[in-house]
């Protein structure tokens, strides 16, 4: 028995305890019985340890603090974890995701719709949750568990293509007159905990002036623009025209437009992240997170490798240009 499973069950018998006290004064009142995340994910284990049953589905219900982009990306995650160690993952559709410009029910369909994470998954209607262990909230105790020592990984391409695949279920393909180049730039919010969330504009003013120079050379017809909040005089530094400047404009349309670039630059946030594992086009990230293969990354310094951009826009964009 590793340490992981020691905790578990040390950490893990208090909490449940306290959980079944709490419960006997829920039911005396009428409520209904109400367990943690790791109260399941402890009476998994115990069972499983007992002979009476494995920890074998697991489910996804991220933080109501969490966006559309973080939520969807530890919903992958959870496929990912589920797919590589054998279990069922059982889908929960999105109920509460933060930001919402219109009714919460309405905001989450929209998202839930969106990605189409749960195309062809087991569903909360067929299984229920009461049973599958939430992720979301249990990853660093379940890969641990599991003998997962890494974070975070590249997402194998094989599954990355399913994610695009159920994508691209419900949205027809839209013609272009011109190759696309898209900018995402990640701003502060309210909502944010750590003041690095923001984009750096020096970085990426960098990374912007030596894009439209191989831009110039080797794709002179294009259409640019940048995905962001705020107002046009934040953006004086990257050098672009207002008109070029898409603000506050509606998040799924600015997700779907990203996800359809030939040329994809993102910034920090899960958003932009999203919207380049999505993106069958060129991407060029400040790798806050896993590359995945043939993606292009900037340093803080906002150096990479224009060679490497240069040989990938004349190759891609030009065949894009023949659409």
């Amino acid at each position: 028995m590793n340490g992981a499973a020691l905790r578990l069950l040390t950490f893990g018998s208090l909490g449940y305890a306290r959980s079944l006290a709490k419960n006997v004064v829920r039911g005396a009142l009428g409520r209904p019985s109400l367990f943690t995340a790791n109260d399941i994910l402890f009476r998994h284990y115990v069972r499983q340890l007992s002979g009476l049953g494995r920890i074998d589905r697991i489910t996804c219900i991220a933080s109501t603090h969490e966006g559309a982009g973080s939520q969807s990306l530890m919903t992958m995650r959870a496929i990912e974890f589920a797919r590589a160690h054998g279990l069922t993952y059982v889908h929960t559709p999105f109920t509460v995701i933060h930001h919402a410009d219109c009714p919460m029910h309405e905001w989450a369909e929209a998202w839930e719709s969106h990605f189409n994470l749960g195309a062809g998954e087991a569903a909360v209607s067929d299984i229920g949750t009461h049973d599958a262990v939430n992720f979301a909230f249990t990853f660093p105790m379940l890969r641990s568990l599991f003998g997962v020592e890494d974070e975070d990984l590249p997402f194998d391409e094989s599954l990355v293509r399913d994610f695009r695949r159920k994508y691209r279920l419900n949205k027809a393909p839209r013609p272009k007159a011109f190759p696309s180049v898209c900018i995402h730039v990640r701003q502060r919010n309210r909502h944010d905990f750590h003041s690095e969330d923001a984009t750096d504009m020096v970085c990426l003013a960098r990374v912007v002036a030596q894009v439209r120079t191989i831009l110039r050379e080797h794709c002179p017809e294009h259409t640019l623009r940048v995905f962001s909040q705020g107002i046009p005089s934040d953006f004086s530094s990257l050098d672009i025209a207002e008109s070029q400047l898409s603000l506050d404009a509606d998040p799924f349309w600015s997700m779907r437009e990203m996800i359809e670039a030939d040329l994809l630059i993102t910034t920090r946030g899960t958003f932009g992240h999203v919207a380049a594992l999505l993106c069958d086009g060129i991407v060029l990230a400040d790798g806050q997170f896993p590359l995945q293969r043939g993606w292009l990354t900037y340093d803080a310094g906002g150096v990479f490798d224009t060679a490497a951009l240069a040989s990938e826009v004349s190759a891609k964009m030009r065949s894009a240009s023949g659409r």
